[in-house]
């Protein structure tokens, strides 16, 4: 462990060989990929960060965009690590600090996951030399008051947190943020609120060494009870994610396709517009491209400007996308076509629209449709 550590380890008192977790949450979108990835570029390098990545589905999107920039990430995929991947979350955390003797460990959980049993899970490691430093809540200022009524998940991560960053808040009016941030504290009064940077830039003195005082909180009897549900309920119910979202996942590759070459770039972009934010909640996963590509936050001087095909990382969330072209991941799937994941609601009458734009076929499709209580 380096001796930089030292400057974001805590502020209480733990021994130096015990590794702090930061836990990052969010719902669907929020955009705690782009926030993280911006923050490790502003530490030290020699400060060893490692992440621990929570995807939905098991297209490796994020963990991919992620190794683009040369970070350390160990990935869970097809389930939540509040209930499904809850042994296999201890078992992660051992093998990174064995492997990599990180400084620190980033979790990043599935949109869908229960911050509150994470962080218990966490606290039960403490002999093994790990220290759980704050769990951190990214809310995405445009969509969260049209999901908060919708989604429990939403409102447990505002609810059980040390910290919350507003996020896309530039892209919102003053009257429209004094809402957002009404409706938080309809949740969550006390716990700091601060803005991410309009490129999703934070300090790390922000939110490094921040101690987290929810297991105080959750030791108040009015709180037991419920936090005691809440952790109960993910436990028993290893699919409580299926009540709240559509998934749909499309698998194509070279050789089993009439489409050898690649998605048309112009027709899957206007594709991407085409999706309406209300039901399509993220798309993600990796796609085959042919032709120039700019994606909606790109200026046009940083976009692609090849006739070849390539691999692009597709990352759509409520209306607004982001296209990267790989690199580093691009030789480990030489016959990919296409590998998303789509989560959303009502997505069942959007299919032959989403098959149609992935240029896929009924078989080519996972569908895993929400079990809403009548």
């Amino acid at each position: 462990m380096s001796s930089i550590a030292n400057m974001h380890k805590s502020r209480s008192v733990i021994d130096a060989d015990t590794t702090p977790v930061t836990v990052f949450t969010g719902f669907l979108g929020a955009g705690k990929t782009t926030i993280i990835i911006d923050l490790l570029k502003r530490v030290s390098p020699k400060y060893n960060i490692v992440l621990l990545k929570n995807e939905f589905g098991d297209a490796e999107t994020d963990s991919a965009l992620a190794r683009e920039s040369h970070i350390q990430v160990t990935e869970m995929t097809n389930g939540c690590l509040c209930c499904v991947l809850v042994g296999q979350m201890k078992r992660a955390l051992e093998e990174m600090k064995a492997k990599y003797r990180p400084d620190r460990i980033i979790i990043e959980t599935s949109g869908s996951a229960f911050p509150a049993p994470i962080a218990w899970q966490i606290r039960e490691m403490e002999s093994s030399g790990f220290h759980l430093d704050a769990i951190l809540t990214v809310i995405d200022c445009i969509n969260f008051c049209g999901y908060e009524d919708t989604s429990y998940t939403a409102r447990m991560q505002a609810q059980y947190t040390d910290l919350i960053l507003l996020n896309k808040w530039s892209h919102v009016t003053e009257r429209q943020l004094d809402i957002v941030v009404d409706h938080i504290n309809e949740l969550n009064t006390d716990t700091p609120k601060i803005k991410v940077g309009s490129d999703g830039s934070v300090d790390p003195e922000m939110i490094f060494g921040l101690d987290t005082t929810l297991f105080a909180l959750s030791e108040r009897p009015s709180v037991v009870a419920d936090l005691s549900s809440t952790i109960g309920s993910a436990g028993r119910n290893l699919s409580h994610h299926a009540h709240e979202v559509d998934l749909v996942e499309i698998r194509r590759n070279q050789g089993t396709s009439l489409v050898e070459d690649g998605i048309c770039s112009t027709e899957f972009i206007a594709f991407l517009m085409s999706l309406p934010a209300e039901d399509v909640y993220r798309v993600k996963g990796i796609v085959r491209l042919v032709g120039s590509v700019t994606d909606s936050e790109t200026s046009p001087a940083n976009s692609s400007k090849t006739d070849d095909s390539a691999l692009y990382i597709v990352n759509h969330a409520f209306g607004r996308y982001t296209l990267t072209c790989l690199t580093a991941y691009a030789h480990q799937a030489p016959d990919v076509l296409v590998c998303v994941t789509i989560l959303g609601t009502g997505l069942r009458m959007h299919l032959p629209r989403l098959l149609q734009g992935f240029m896929a076929s009924e078989i080519e499709a996972t569908v895993q449709w929400a079990q809403r209580p009548e």
